[in-house]
């Protein structure tokens, strides 16, 4: 892939001069046994991602550092076998004082909803992964902050498979573009935040091209967060798909709070909902989807903690439910879950088939 060769050709100087290096990696052993329709399948996986970082200080306040990790797994399910080797973060950062300047593969999240996001935009991270695993995007991101904690994101992305809650990406890598100011606010803080893309629905070449073919993604989101007795935070989003002759709107929007409670080692609760809207028109509503989901977490000593996780679907009246059990040891992670799906994909989960089921994963950081 070209892009590779241009991100070496930035990288290579970075290795030549750099004052410190370190290597990383994460070894998971994972394996899913789970009941549909009164047959039980199983699955099983090893997957290793190692990661390399070098940093070089230019000067007290400049700094330049690389990041590189793949990502490789081999799977195994119902006596089929897959495996895959790709990059999983490839880029570099450019840093001073209140700026950064990152480019090439790199997760790009934000907004302050965590199991219901109206603001996944860029990755497709799970909530009952303990992984926390997610694809990167290939860009250019650009940050600074000011001494007041306000701050303001610009970035230009290069994709063509779809990411967030994109259904579909385009026949070609087509530049995007976006941006987000964050500013302070009593208690709390307010984010206004705007993305386009350009989608091509075919194949073409520049003799087969029609302008027609093509449609744009608009986007614009606020959202807040305040810290008062509880914590509490907004994610609203308006999308418009705009063709030269018709537009198709999605508004959603996600209200959340979260509190511990002072109940033994502290019992963490967080509850969000989301609303779904689709339509012809901005201000009216042909279809509207409602969810909700709650997470408990309780640690039950240093090592050992709890979690409860459940989503529900209103229209589908369809429940996601994820309990689990994990030990932290310094380099160790033990994650024992029992969960219960239904049989269509909601949001973002990995339902893995539906119905009952039990997963284990054992993790080991070098």
């Amino acid at each position: 892939m070209k892009i590779h060769y241009w991100m070496l050709s930035l990288i290579i100087p970075t290795l030549t001069f750099a004052a410190e290096r370190d290597f990383k990696g994460q070894l998971s052993l994972q394996g899913i046994a789970w009941n549909r329709a009164g047959s039980w399948y199983h699955s099983g996986r090893i997957q290793y991602i190692p990661n390399l970082q070098i940093s070089n200080s230019l000067s007290s306040d400049r700094l330049v550092d690389f990041e590189g990790s793949f990502y490789l797994y081999i799977n195994r399910e119902d006596g089929e076998i897959s495996d895959d080797l790709r990059p999983y973060r490839l880029n570099l950062r450019y840093a001073t004082r209140q700026s950064e300047i990152q480019v090439g593969l790199q997760k790009i999240n934000f907004g302050p909803a965590q199991l219901l996001r109206s603001l996944m935009w860029f990755d497709r991270q799970n909530p009952t992964d303990p992984l926390n695993f997610t694809e990167g995007v290939w860009g250019l991101r650009y940050r600074y902050y000011w001494l007041n904690n306000a701050n303001i994101w610009l970035w230009g992305l290069l994709c063509k498979e779809p990411k967030g809650y994109e259904a579909v990406g385009s026949d070609k890598p087509m530049p995007e573009y976006g941006g987000r100011i964050q500013v302070p606010v009593p208690a709390g803080e307010l984010a206004l935040t705007v993305h386009r893309r350009e989608i091509f629905e075919n194949a073409y070449d520049l003799e087969t091209y029609f302008p027609s073919h093509t449609y744009f993604d608009n986007r614009i989101a606020l959202d807040g967060r305040w810290d008062i007795i509880v914590g509490a935070w907004f994610e609203t989003v308006v999308q418009d798909i705009h063709r030269s002759d018709s537009d198709y709107f999605t508004k959603m929007s996600t209200l959340g709070m979260d509190y511990t409670f002072g109940i033994g080692n502290g019992l963490y609760l967080l509850a969000e909902h989301m609303i779904v809207q689709t339509a012809k028109e901005l201000l009216s509503s042909n279809l509207e989807y409602q969810y909700s989901a709650i997470m408990l977490n309780y640690p039950l000593g240093i090592f050992d903690n709890l979690s409860l996780m459940a989503f529900y679907s209103w229209d589908t009246d369809d429940f996601i439910q994820n309990a689990s059990w994990q030990r932290s040891y310094d380099k160790i992670m033990i994650n024992l879950a029992l969960f219960h799906f239904p049989d269509i994909r909601l949001l973002t989960i990995n339902t893995a088939g539906g119905d009952l089921g039990v997963r284990f994963m054992l993790i080991y950081n070098h």
